[in-house]
């Protein structure tokens, strides 16, 4: 907080001398919601920028009680200063640093989960036309939420770990040949709730990065080697036919081995990948609603697979793009006959994912057309998804007369679409609908005859069915209106079982069919000027989880309220 301190009182000193030869930016962003279910928001947040000569500066200034997600915060967030001359660029304060692929660094602001892994240091920088060294060091404080320390709340972090770190990199360009070494030393307090212990905690990490970028073809890989054993590998090559590009990307991260019990365990286990490590998933990063929310949760720990991918145009003003991702953990683990996890052992390393569903197999295909019609005033965008991901392995034992396993698994099929008509110059509607089939639950397989069934869903029928219904009308450049329903055909039972709070949309809609599954909102956006957009959203929001690169954040329903938004170009 000193440090904080005083650099801000050297921010506004520096600030008053000589201000006729700044210029300034900024941006508002604020946010305040209530309802009935007490999921309540008052958020501000205020950036501001300037530069002078050789100097830029930074500033975010936060006013929260609460959040939408994240502890309240009321003063300076975040603050860095940049200086350069020539070579040379230092800076000094809150630093979001990215190096090759982000096996090793990955500094990522993402407030929709309320995951910061920035640096508070400082950082040297010099480069030419050939090579450019990095240093930096910094401290790092880390917030997170787990049901293994007390207090667990959806929206607010109740376990903290403090790193102090240093490293740097030496990189080289080379007409189209892109290279680096990377170095890093972590030293980490990890904090053990069950004994109140502080455990003192080093971590080394050396990585490579390798990078061709060429007319037809582009290929590259990253190999990190962490403390004794940790590794992780990613590859990728893309290749340029004409209009069409094809591509495939490979990764192998094997950081730590843990048990089926202890895989999401990052409070009582230490070592693994560090949250600074924000890797590359290898699977589509979905806009839609419904495949958001079944989006597969990476484990950086242990987790290896590949992707294919292809785009290019099917015919005239039409796009056709392809994914297909899968993947799995390295080894099998089974019970042992007093039943404690045991990790299964192979002669050779595995280098291509696993399909059984003990080895928590994730499948998933996407296609999508993209495109216009009616002379270029009818844009459309229609997808289709199949998922199939086991998140957790619950029983798999061998023993002489049997064989036995049970896990969790979900399996979909999601069609997105969105259709947007433009009228005229200034009139445009817009609809988005998504359907998805859901099944979700406990499979269970045996040799012997049992009286367990194959499938025991979570939810109280054998399948989910989800629809999104949006429909908006717009008049550019002034407003934008929309209406939105959310609704399914069943759920688990402890959302069924919950005392719904209806607004006055879903209970109109109640002539028409059962909402107690239905979530309807309408919202108004206003452009007040070309730098002033206000925002008014009447209803509910439905909860469900929300993830970003592959992290997973549970967000709480938003249950008959409003909430007010205002962005503010400055």
């Amino acid at each position: 907080m000193k440090f904080s301190r005083y650099f801000f009182s050297f921010i506004i000193s520096f600030f008053s001398v000589g201000y006729s030869q700044f210029s300034f930016s900024g941006a508002l962003t604020t946010n305040y919601g209530q309802s009935k279910n007490d999921f309540n928001i008052q958020e501000t947040l205020l950036d501001i920028n300037g530069n002078w000569n050789n100097w830029t500066g930074w500033i975010q200034l936060e006013h929260s009680d609460p959040p939408e997600l994240g502890r309240s915060l009321k003063g300076i967030r975040k603050f860095r200063l940049d200086y350069s001359s020539g070579d040379f660029t230092i800076k000094l304060g809150d630093m979001y640093e990215f190096w090759g692929r982000g096996l090793m660094v990955n500094m990522v602001d993402d407030q929709a989960i309320d995951l910061d892994t920035g640096v508070r240091g400082g950082l040297l920088n010099w480069a030419n036309d050939l090579v450019q060294i990095d240093l930096f060091g910094g401290m790092q404080n880390i917030w997170r939420s787990s049901n293994e320390v007390f207090g667990f709340n959806d929206r607010l972090p109740n376990y903290e770990v403090d790193h102090t770190l240093y490293g740097g990199r030496i990189a080289a360009n080379y007409h189209q040949w892109h290279g680096a070494v990377q170095y890093m030393q972590v030293n980490e307090d990890h904090l053990l709730p069950r004994i109140d212990i502080i455990e003192k905690v080093g971590h080394q990490l050396i990585g490579v990065n390798i990078e061709y970028y060429g007319p037809a073809t582009d290929f590259g890989f990253e190999y990190v080697k962490k403390d004794a054993k940790g590794f992780g590998f990613y590859g990728l090559i893309n290749m340029y036919i004409g209009d069409w590009s094809i591509g495939t990307s490979y990764k192998n991260y094997y950081f730590a081995d843990l048990s089926p019990d202890d895989r999401w365990d990052f409070v009582n286990i230490i070592g693994g990948a560090l949250t600074i490590q924000q890797m590359p998933t290898l699977f589509e990063q979905h806009a839609t609603r419904l495949l958001g929310r079944i989006t597969h949760q990476i484990d950086y720990n242990d987790e290896l697979g590949f992707d294919l991918r292809l785009k290019g145009p099917l015919f005239q003003n039409t796009i056709f793009s392809f994914s297909y991702a899968s993947s799995s953990r390295h080894k099998e683990w089974y019970l042992d006959n007093n039943w404690n996890w045991i990790m299964g052992s192979h002669l050779l390393p595995r280098l291509l994912p696993s399909s059984k569903p003990v080895f928590n197999a994730f499948r998933e295909m996407y296609a999508e057309l993209e495109g216009y019609l009616l002379n270029g005033n009818l844009h459309y965008n229609i997808g289709t998804g199949l998922t199939n991901d086991v998140t957790d392995l619950y029983l798999n034992r061998y023993t002489v007369s049997n064989r036995s396993y049970s896990y969790e698994s979900l399996s979909a099929t999601t069609l997105p679409a969105q259709f947007t008509y433009t009228i005229n110059q200034r009139f445009s509607l817009e609809l988005k609908y998504e359907y998805q089939e859901l099944k979700k639950g406990v499979n269970a397989y045996s040799e012997l005859p049992t009286n367990m069934p194959s499938f025991t869903s979570n939810f109280l029928k054998d399948k989910q069915i989800n629809r999104i219904i949006s429909v908006g009308l717009g008049r550019s450049p002034l407003w934008s209106i929309s209406l939105m329903m959310d609704y399914a055909n069943t759920e688990e039972r402890i959302i069924v079982d919950e005392v719904r709070n209806k607004n006055s949309i879903e209970e109109m809609l109640g002539n028409l069919w059962d909402t107690s599954l239905t979530w309807a909102n309408i919202e108004i956006s206003y452009n007040i000027s070309s730098n002033h957009r206000l925002t008014v959203m009447y209803g509910s929001q439905r909860g469900g989880v929300l993830c970003s690169n592959g992290v997973c954040r549970y967000v709480q329903p938003f249950e008959n309220g409003f909430k007010i938004g205002l962005i503010a170009v400055l």
